[in-house]
C-alpha cells in the first residue's frame, strides 16, 4: 500500500537538516557537534508559516475553512561510523497550529535507525527500523470526500516497520545480488468505528539482481512480493491481498548531463476474496536527472502501479507522471518549479480521479546555518464522482535552521 504524503514530512526535514547548502558546502560540517565517544550529532530546526484556502479538501465552496498555520518541526541525527560500519539515528517532531481552526492541530513524530555493514569487498547487508506518529488531515485518507465533516480531529495513526537487506558481489565485478526484507504494521488511533478496518501488516521479501556494463550503467531484474493482511474484515469483504511484481530495467550514475534510472514489467495483485477483482497488468518506475548546465537540473518521473484504496473500491490502478526544473540564479538564490499528474483508475467501482499538483517554490540561502523558502502548491482534483473534486492552494514561508 502507498504510504500517505504526511509520513514523508518529518522525514523529509530532517534529510534536510544534515545536507549542507550547496552555497556553503566547504563548511558542510560546521553544524555536527563531535563528541568524544565518536558519535557526531547534527540539530535542527524549521518553522513555517502558511495559509490553506481549503483545509479539509471540501468540494463546495460553502464547506470550505481557510486558515493560518505555523509548523515547528525540531529534529536531531546522531551518526556513528566504525570503520566499514554506519549506525544512524534520525528523531523528529513536527507540531502544526492553525490560527482559525485549533481543530486541525497536529503533532506527529519520527524516530528512525539505520546501520549499514560492509563485512567485506563482496558481502554487505543493512538494517532499518522506524517509528511514526502520523495524521491525516481532515478530509482525506480515510475520510476523503467528507470536507471534514464527520471529524473533529485530523485521523491520527502509527506505522512502525523494520527491515534489511543483504547485498553479495563485490562492486568491482560485474553482477551482483541483493536480498531484502521489511515488515510493516499500520494502527489508526482514533475514529476506531471507521479506521478499524484499515489497520493492516505488510510483509515484504524481494531480491535484484545486478549486472554492471563497463559505461557506469547496470542493468537490473527487480522481483518484489508484499503480502497485505487487514486485522478486521471490512464490511464489503475481505481485503487481504497479495501483490507480486517483476520489473527489468537499467540504472546509471550521474554523467556530465544524466543520471537516473527505467524499470519496466508486470505487477499481479490477488485478493483472497474470490469476489474482489485481481490486477494483472504493466508497470512501470522511471526517474531521469536532466542537467544541461551545471546550475539547472530537471527531474523527470513516471510509474504506474496498484494500490489499495482508503475507501470503497477492489483497487486502485494509478498512473504518476512529474517534472520539476531546479536552477541556481546565484550564489544566493535558487528556484524550482514543478507539475505532477496522478490518474487513478478505481476497479470495484465507477470512479476515475485526475489529480494535478503545481508547484512554485524560491530558495535564499541567507547564512551556512539559515535558508529561507517561500512558495505555493496548487492542488487541483478531478473526479468522475463530484463528491470528491476539489481545489486546494498552499502559500507558504519557511525557515530552515541548524547550528
Amino acid at each position: 500500500m502507498n504510504v500517505p504524503y504526511n509520513l514523508s514530512c518529518i522525514a523529509t526535514v530532517v534529510a534536510a537538516i544534515v545536507i549542507a547548502n550547496p552555497v556553503f558546502a566547504a563548511d558542510e560540517k560546521a553544524g555536527v557537534i563531535r563528541t568524544e565517544s565518536g558519535v557526531d550529532f547534527t540539530p535542527g530546526l524549521n518553522s513555517g508559516l502558511k495559509y490553506d484556502d481549503n483545509i479539509t479538501s471540501a468540494n463546495a465552496a460553502s464547506e470550505k475553512f481557510d486558515s493560518w498555520a505555523i509548523t515547528v518541526t525540531p529534529a536531531l541525527q546522531a551518526q556513528l561510523i566504525d570503520g566499514q560500519t554506519v549506525f544512524t539515528v534520525d528523531a523528529g517532531l513536527e507540531y502544526g497550529d492553525y490560527f482559525s481552526s485549533s481543530d486541525d492541530n497536529y503533532l506527529d513524530a519520527l524516530l528512525k535507525a539505520k546501520a549499514e555493514v560492509d563485512v567485506n569487498q563482496s558481502r554487505r547487508f543493512g538494517f532499518d527500523a522506524a517509528y511514526i506518529v502520523g495524521h491525516e488531515d481532515r478530509g482525506s485518507g480515510i475520510f476523503e470526500g467528507t470536507s471534514g465533516a464527520d471529524q473533529n480531529e485530523p485521523n491520527a495513526y502509527d506505522i512502525l516497520s523494520v527491515g534489511g537487506y543483504y547485498e553479495y558481489g563485490a562492486k568491482t565485478t560485474p553482477a551482483r545480488i541483493r536480498a531484502n526484507a521489511e515488515y510493516l504494521t499500520k494502527e489508526y488511533s482514533n475514529f476506531e468505528s471507521i479506521t478499524q478496518f484499515r489497520n493492516y501488516d505488510d510483509t515484504k521479501v524481494g531480491a535484484t539482481f545486478y549486472y554492471d556494463t563497463q559505461a557506469s550503467t547496470s542493468i537490473l531484474l527487480d522481483f518484489q512480493s508484499v503480502d497485505t493482511v487487514y486485522d478486521l474484515v471490512d464490511p464489503t469483504g475481505d481485503r487481504d491481498n497479495k501483490t507480486n511484481t517483476a520489473l527489468l530495467g537499467v540504472e546509471w550514475v550521474a554523467t556530465s548531463v544524466t543520471e537516473g534510472s527505467i524499470k519496466v514489467g508486470y505487477q499481479q495483485k490477488s485478493f483472497d476474496n474470490n469476489d474482489r477483482d485481481d490486477f494483472n497488468g504493466l508497470s512501470w518506475d522511471a526517474k531521469v536527472t536532466w542537467k544541461p548546465l551545471t546550475y539547472s537540473a530537471f527531474d523527470f518521473s513516471t510509474g504506474r502501479a496498484s494500490r489499495d484504496p482508503n475507501g470503497v473500491g477492489d483497487f486502485i490502478r494509478g498512473t504518476s507522471y512529474s517534472v520539476k526544473w531546479h536552477h541556481e540564479w546565484s550564489e544566493l538564490f535558487t528556484s524550482s518549479l514543478g507539475f505532477k499528474q496522478v490518474n487513478d483508475d478505481y476497479t470495484g467501482l465507477d470512479r476515475e480521479d485526475k489529480s494535478k499538483v503545481y508547484q512554485v517554490g524560491i530558495n535564499y540561502y541567507v547564512t551556512r546555518w539559515l535558508t529561507l523558502n517561500t512558495g505555493v502548491d496548487i492542488f487541483e482534483i478531478d473526479s468522475t464522482d463530484s463528491q470528491f473534486t476539489y481545489d486546494r492552494n498552499v502559500y507558504f514561508i519557511k525557515a530552515e535552521m541548524t547550528l
